[in-house]
């Protein structure tokens, strides 16, 4: 019994690792893809580093959301995911596709860092209040981003479902999805404005919510027609 129960607390620590790490942009289960993913994310906090020495730090902002946003209404709403699941199979697809999206991930969160770096509009707030506002965003945002992705799993937050044109399950209505329509895109989202917030930036506000039209743009146009025609048709 004592074995099981280490074997349980084991398990639940590393599904909470699993999650918090494959949410910033890397799946620890990606196997031999980790040898060309994880230095492509050296390289993204290398762009960064020159972004905010060059003063750039808008520009790659801008430049991060376009390539995220644009970038997953392309790979995910086209035909074009099709050629390549049929050129290279759908395993090395997915593969590849979960490390694009990966980096994809980590560059949105870089790029909400650097627009809060940007303080030439600055918000006038009390300290205790920037920084009591940034923890409570980020326990809230962050906390209902991860208790979503517990629920409805990995492959999911990496729209495996949406790349492969079929469901992985039924559609939930457990934890935060009773009470919210899209908790992931929604108050899953809040926790970005925190930067900004302790920063004061104006800019770092813009950006924040430039993220939540871009992502409920993709939801509109893109994600909310294969759920309705793969998960609620009957």
């Amino acid at each position: 019994m004592e074995t099981n129960s280490a074997m349980d607390v084991f398990k639940s620590i590393r599904k909470v690792v699993n999650v918090a790490v494959a949410m910033s942009g890397l799946r620890l289960d990606a196997g031999r893809t980790l040898f060309v993913w994880i230095p492509l994310l050296f390289g993204s906090v290398w762009l960064f580093y020159q972004a905010e020495q060059s003063e750039w730090l808008i520009a790659y902002s801008i430049g991060a959301l376009a390539c995220y946003y644009i970038g997953i209404s392309l790979i995910l709403g086209t035909s074009f995911k099709r050629v390549v699941i049929a050129k290279f199979g759908e395993k090395k697809a997915t593969q590849f596709y979960d490390m694009v999206f990966g980096v994809l991930f980590f560059n949105v969160g870089l790029g909400v860092a650097a627009a809060a770096l940007h303080t030439g509009a600055v918000i006038e707030l009390p300290l205790v209040l920037r920084w009591s506002l940034f923890i409570l965003l980020t326990v809230v945002g962050f906390g209902t981003k991860f208790w979503s992705t517990w629920i409805v799993g990995i492959d999911t937050y990496y729209f495996r479902d949406l790349l492969l044109e079929k469901s992985h399950g039924e559609f939930t209505a457990r934890g935060p999805y009773k009470q919210f329509a899209n908790p992931m895109y929604g108050i899953g989202n809040i926790h970005a404005y925190g930067p900004a917030l302790v920063t004061g930036s104006l800019v770092g506000l813009m950006i924040a919510l430039a993220c939540h039209i871009g992502i409920y743009s993709f939801y509109f146009i893109v994600e909310k027609p294969f759920i309705r025609r793969t998960y609620l048709s009957n």
